[in-house]
C-alpha cells in the first residue's frame, strides 16, 4: 500500500511520501520538490510540471495554468471569470455552462474539461512517484490536500479527477488541517487531554487566495475552531499588480503594450514574480530587465520594496481583514493565541509579519517548511488511514465551513442539519411522516457566504414506502457529511406497528426468561421533521392485548430498509475521461519510447567533432611515425597506440557486432527449431 501525499496548489505542487523514518517530500526528474502545476499539450504529445511550464511561453495557446479554482465550477461563475485573465489557453462555455478549455492536440482543436487537466496532472505526480521511490512499484492509494472552503461540487469532482487518473483517494483534507496534523502530531509540549488547550493560528498566503484557521491542540488530538479565507489576495494578485505597474511604465516609456501580446504578457507575469521574490529579501531598488520583450525592444525598469507595499496596500488590508474577522468569529482575543505560523510561498513578503505582529502582538513564526507543510499533512493523513503503519494516535476533530439544509414537498418544508461550524464527519437521523414515495434536496442555506453559484449539492428520492391503509408511516433518513466533506443521504428506515401473536413460554423455560424482543441500542440525537423523537420508534413489545379468542395478540414495531435513488447530476462521464487520459498516456508513453530509442543509437554515434579529432590523431601519429618515430623506444610506441586504442576499440567492437548480429541469430533461431524438435518427439 502506497502512502502518498498530494498537494495540488495552483502555482506548485509538492509530493510527500510516508517511509518508517518520517515523511520525506520527494523530488521530480528536474531535482525540484516543487511541480509546477502545468500540463502543455503538443503536436505529437503532452507535457506535465517542468517541462510544460518552460514552454509556456512558446505555447501559450495550449497550455493550461492557474486551473485550480475551475475545477467543480461553471463558466458564468464570477470566480472563473476572474481567473481567466490567467489561463493563457483559450476557454469556452459548454453546454450546461461548464468551462471548456481549448487546445491544439495531435494537431486537432480538442476541448477539455478542467477536471481532465487535472488528472493530467496526477497522472504526473503518480509517475514522479513511481520513479522516486524504489519501494512504491505503484502509485494507488493516497489523500489529497483541497482549500477548506471547496464546495461538496468541487470536492466532487477532484475525487472524479483522481479517479481519471486510476489513484484511490482514501481522503481529501483540507489544506488547513493538513497543515494542523503537520504541527501537531510531531509536538510533545502540548497540554494534557483534560487541560486548557493551545490555541494556534494558521495564516497560509498562496498564490490564488489566503487562508486562515484557528486550532486548538492538546496531547493526541487537533479541534478545529474556525477558518476564514479570501479568493481575492495571494502570490498571483501581489505579481498582477507589479505586472500592471511596469505596464503603465513601459507604456510610456517605450511606447508599447504589453498586454496587447499574449507572450509578452505572460512573460512579464513571470519577471514580476521573481521581481516581488527579490524584494522580499532586499529593500533596496531591484532592477528589472527583459531583453527583446516586444517588437524587438530590450526593457528596464526598478521597484522598491516600500514602493510595492505602498502599490499593494489594499491587498495587505484584506489580509489584516481576514485575520480580525477570524477572531471575531471563533470569539477569541489576540492574547489567548499562543503561536501564529504563516506558510505559503507569498507568506515570505515581509509586510505580512508585521501585520501579525500588529493584530496578535507576537512574532509570526516559520518553524514548519512554507512550501511543504501541506503536503507532509497529508501524507501523515494517510499514514493514519494506513494498515500498513504504525502512527501515534491522533484525533483529528474538523469542522463544517457551511450551513446545509434540507427541504422537501417542493421546497416547501425545510431544515438546516448541519450549521457552519459543526464537527465533521458526523451523521443525524431526520423523521418524517410519509405514505408515499418522496424527494429530498440538499443545497447550502445561506447562499451569500458560499464562494459557489452552485448551492444545491444533491437529491434523492426515497421509495418503496408501503401503506396499504393509506395512512402516514413513520420513516427515518439518515444524512451524514463524510470525512471528505461530503454530504449524502445513507439510509432510510420505515417503521410499522404490527400485531403479532404472544408466544407462549415453554414449560420447561425457566421463571426468570428473558423478554421475547430487546431494545435496540440508543440512537444518536437528530435534527427533526414532524415532531417526533427519532429514538421513540424502538422494535419493543407492550403490554398483551385481550381478544375474544386465542392466542393473545401483542403490538411490535417492524424496521424496513427503504432503497434510495440518488438523483445528484454530474457534468461529465468518469469512465469516458478514464479511456480517453488512457489514451493520451499511450501516446506520451510511445513519443517517451521514440525518444528514448533516438537517444540511445544517438550514444552509439561517434559525434562529427569526436570523429575530426580522431582522424586528426591518425594523421599525426603517422606522420610521427614515419618521421620521428622511425625509432622510437617501445614505451613511446606503447604510450600512442594506447591512446588510439580508447577512441577507436569501441568502434570496432561495434562493427564487429554488427557484422556478428545475422550470423548469430540465425544459429539461435536454429537451436531453438532444434530444441522444439526434440521437446515434440519427447511428447507425443
Amino acid at each position: 500500500m502506497s502512502v502518498v501525499g498530494f498537494d495540488l496548489g495552483n502555482l506548485n505542487c509538492y509530493i510527500a511520501v510516508a517511509k518508517q523514518g518520517g515523511i520525506e517530500v520527494i523530488t521530480n526528474d528536474y531535482s525540484l520538490h516543487a511541480t509546477p502545476s502545468c500540463v502543455a499539450y503538443g503536436t505529437k504529445n503532452r507535457a506535465m510540471g517542468v517541462s510544460a511550464r518552460q514552454k509556456v511561453n512558446t505555447n501559450f495557446k495550449s497550455t493550461v495554468i492557474n486551473f485550480k479554482q475551475l475545477i467543480g465550477r461553471k463558466f458564468s461563475d464570477p470566480i472563473v471569470q476572474a481567473v481567466r485573465p490567467y489561463v493563457p489557453c483559450e476557454m469556452v462555455q459548454m453546454p450546461n455552462d461548464n468551462v471548456g478549455l481549448k487546445v491544439n492536440y495531435l494537431g486537432e482543436s480538442r476541448i477539455l474539461a478542467p477536471e481532465q487537466v487535472a488528472a493530467a496532472l496526477l497522472v504526473k505526480l503518480k509517475q514522479t512517484t513511481e520513479h522516486g521511490v524504489t519501494e512504491i512499484k505503484k502509485v494507488s492509494d493516497c489523500v489529497i490536500s483541497v482549500p477548506f472552503y471547496f464546495t461538496d461540487v468541487q470536492r466532487r469532482s477532484l475525487l472524479a479527477a483522481a479517479s481519471t487518473a486510476e489513484l484511490n483517494c482514501l481522503r481529501i483534507v483540507n489544506e488547513n488541517t493538513a497543515v494542523a496534523i503537520a504541527y501537531g502530531i510531531y509536538k510533545q509540549d502540548l497540554p494534557e487531554e483534560h487541560d486548557l488547550s493551545k490555541l494556534v493560528v494558521f495564516l497560509d498566503v498562496g498564490h490564488i487566495a489566503t487562508q486562515a484557521s484557528l486550532v486548538a491542540f492538546n496531547k493526541g488530538k487537533l479541534t478545529m475552531l474556525g477558518a476564514t479565507y479570501d479568493l481575492s489576495v495571494g502570490g498571483l494578485h501581489f505579481d498582477a499588480l507589479i505586472r500592471n505597474y511596469f505596464r503603465e511604465a513601459f507604456l510610456e516609456k517605450y511606447r508599447i503594450d504589453a498586454a496587447k501580446n499574449p507572450r509578452a504578457w505572460l512573460r512579464l507575469l513571470d519577471e514580476s514574480e521573481r521581481l516581488k521574490k527579490q524584494m522580499s529579501a532586499n529593500s533596496t531598488p531591484i532592477p528589472l530587465n527583459i531583453e527583446c520583450f516586444m517588437d524587438d525592444k530590450d526593457v528596464t525598469g526598478q521597484m522598491q520594496r516600500s514602493e510595492f507595499e505602498e502599490m499593494a496596500t489594499p491587498l495587505f488590508g484584506k489580509i489584516r481583514e481576514l485575520l480580525v474577522r477570524l477572531l471575531q468569529e471563533t470569539g477569541r482575543k489576540p492574547e489567548e493565541i499562543a503561536e501564529i505560523e504563516i506558510i505559503g510561498g507569498s507568506s515570505r513578503i515581509p509586510m505580512v509579519r508585521t501585520i501579525v505582529n500588529e493584530i496578535f502582538g507576537k512574532d509570526a513564526k516559520t518553524t514548519m517548511n512554507q512550501d511543504e507543510a501541506v503536503a507532509r499533512g497529508a501524507a501523515l493523513q494517510c499514514a493514519i488511514l494506513s494498515p500498513t503503519f504504525r502512527v501515534r494516535e491522533f484525533n483529528v476533530k474538523d469542522n463544517q465551513p457551511y450551513d446545509i439544509e434540507l427541504s422537501w414537498d417542493n421546497g416547501e418544508a425545510t431544515n438546516t442539519v448541519f450549521s457552519k461550524g459543526d464537527e465533521f464527519p458526523f451523521s443525524k437521523v431526520i423523521t418524517f411522516f410519509r405514505k408515499e414515495p418522496f424527494q429530498i434536496d440538499a443545497q447550502y442555506a445561506n447562499s451569500a457566504s458560499v464562494p459557489h453559484t452552485v448551492h444545491h449539492i444533491g437529491s434523492w428520492k426515497v421509495n418503496n414506502i408501503v401503506a396499504p391503509d393509506n395512512e402516514n408511516r413513520k420513516v427515518k433518513v439518515k444524512v451524514r457529511v463524510n470525512p471528505n466533506g461530503l454530504f449524502s443521504i445513507c439510509n432510510a428506515t420505515q417503521y410499522d406497528t404490527v400485531v403479532v401473536p404472544v408466544e407462549e413460554p415453554k414449560e420447561e423455560a425457566p421463571a426468570t426468561e428473558a423478554p421475547a424482543t430487546e431494545a435496540p441500542a440508543t440512537e444518536a440525537p437528530a435534527a427533526e421533521a414532524g415532531g417526533e423523537q427519532p429514538n421513540t420508534e424502538a422494535a419493543t413489545d407492550v403490554t398483551p392485548m385481550e381478544t375474544d379468542s386465542e392466542p393473545k395478540l401483542k403490538t411490535k414495531v417492524v424496521a424496513t430498509e427503504l432503497p434510495i435513488q440518488d438523483m445528484t447530476a454530474v457534468s461529465f462521464n468518469v469512465n469516458q475521461l478514464t479511456q480517453l487520459e488512457r489514451e493520451m498516456q499511450s501516446v506520451d508513453l510511445a513519443e517517451k519510447r521514440k525518444e528514448d530509442a533516438k537517444n540511445a543509437l544517438e550514444d552509439e554515434f561517434v559525434d562529427a567533432q569526436e570523429l575530426m579529432s580522431f582522424k586528426d590523431a591518425l594523421t599525426l601519429t603517422e606522420d610521427w611515425l614515419y618521421d620521428e618515430g622511425e625509432d622510437a623506444p617501445l614505451p613511446e610506441y606503447e604510450s600512442r597506440l594506447a591512446e588510439l586504442k580508447k577512441t577507436g576499440d569501441p568502434i570496432v567492437e561495434r562493427y564487429r557486432e554488427h557484422e556478428s548480429r545475422t550470423e548469430t541469430i540465425e544459429e539461435s533461431a536454429a537451436v531453438v527449431e532444434s530444441v522444439a524438435a526434440d521437446v515434440a518427439d519427447a511428447c507425443p
